[in-house]
């Protein structure tokens, strides 16, 4: 199982099992709140007996007065309204005054009780009927709400965590592909001087032939990999460039070691675009992308092609390519994370040092356009234009 794989189905798992608890705490929560509700519906009967007793009562009966007035004054919690027939107030019991101080008031409070309780009928001796209305209590709300908020909270918390260590963990792999690129640069510095010193007597021996110079222009390209890695995180470092341009030359660089089978295009008709970018650092990020679209061809024949615009405050460069493509859209984000390849011999770096470049020194963005398995991909670089 591959790492993408790994991670999904982890993630996977992950969710339906916050799933399984939330809807487990609901289920349970609501469980409580239906217990709550009948025992309220109970006592709230039991209250409308007794009043109806206490009523129509004479004090000389058998009744217990002193129990019934202990079952009237027994609820403190569920709020009451009692009406006659015509709808006028006889008594409430824990509502606030000043809510129903209005008939206006009393008819929506009465209203919105009667949504959530069908209101009991006390029938006295003499033929009147009134309307004991009733609403949850607070208990009962706090109930009913609870799993929510706590939910809530819970998600809240796993956010927050999940959030410092993504950042902690992101800190972590820039200082280490800083300092894997700064300790690739050290190490190159004494060959990369030696081979400068072997090309002049080479020059001196050989004279000014076409390998002497390919080689030299090798040389110096390699030279300037050491300087692009030593640069690596370096946000300082930034001035005004025609990117355009720089792409134009990395294509002709690029098309003089390409294999002849495959077609470098320049459709960016001589347009220039200045940006404030790292101009070493950027130069790479255009070679990668060439020589990725290269590796998307392969041995076969196809074509990679540059294509440029720009409007009033962007310039967008698109390397296209006739490759294998990207099976997914999925993966259009995948391929930029440190350690994702296709290749078996591929570290999966170069694009995530790319993204890197363009959108943390240089800030801009990359991202892929379009793709279509073996019909080829186009990935998208937008900058920001800058005053020359």
């Amino acid at each position: 199982m591959n790492r993408v794989k790994y991670l999904f189905y982890n993630k996977f798992f992950i969710i339906i099992f916050a799933a399984v608890v939330a809807s487990y705490s609901i289920i349970v929560s609501q469980r409580f709140v239906n217990e709550v509700a009948e025992e309220e519906r109970v006592k709230v009967e039991l209250w409308a007996d007794a009043i109806a007793l206490l009523t129509q009562s004479e004090p000389t009966s058998d009744i217990n007065f002193e129990f019934i007035h202990k079952v009237v004054t027994s609820n403190t919690s569920v709020p009451c309204i009692l009406v006659d027939e015509d709808g006028n107030l006889l008594s409430t019991k824990n509502i606030d005054s000043s809510k129903i101080s209005t008939p206006e008031k009393l008819r929506a409070r009465i209203e919105r009780m009667k949504k959530h309780h069908d209101p009991i009928r006390i029938t006295f001796a003499e033929g009147d009927v009134t309307l004991m209305y009733y609403d949850n209590s607070a208990i009962q709300n706090i109930l009913k709400n609870f799993p929510y908020v706590q939910l809530s909270a819970i998600a809240l918390l796993i956010t927050l965590l999940y959030l410092f260590v993504s950042t902690a963990k992101k800190s972590e792999h820039n200082l280490l592909w800083m300092g894997m690129a700064k300790e690739t640069a050290h190490q190159l510095g004494t060959p990369i001087t030696s081979m400068l010193g072997w090309l002049t007597l080479l020059r001196e021996k050989e004279g000014d032939s076409e390998i002497v110079r390919e080689l030299e222009n090798d040389v110096i390209r390699l030279q300037k990999v050491s300087t692009k890695f030593a640069q690596i995180g370096v946000k300082e470092n930034v001035q005004n460039v025609d990117i355009i341009q720089v792409a134009r030359n990395s294509m002709d660089y690029v098309r003089h070691r390409a294999s002849k089978k495959v077609a470098l295009i320049d459709s960016t008709c001589g347009l220039s675009a200045n940006a404030r970018v790292n101009a070493v650092l950027w130069e790479w990020v255009v070679e990668n992308l060439l020589k990725n679209a290269l590796d998307a061809i392969g041995a076969s024949s196809g074509t990679v092609k540059i294509l440029a615009y720009k409007t009033e405050k962007k310039v967008v460069l698109d390397v296209l390519d006739s490759g294998r493509g990207i099976p997914s859209k999925k993966l259009y984000k995948k391929i930029f994370t440190p350690g994702y390849t296709t290749k078996r011999r591929g570290w999966g770096l170069g694009l995530s040092l790319c993204k890197r470049v363009v959108e943390d020194i240089c800030r801009g963005k990359i991202f892929v356009l379009h793709s279509e398995p073996n019909k080829g991909t186009t990935i998208r670089v937008v900058m920001k234009i800058s005053e020359k």
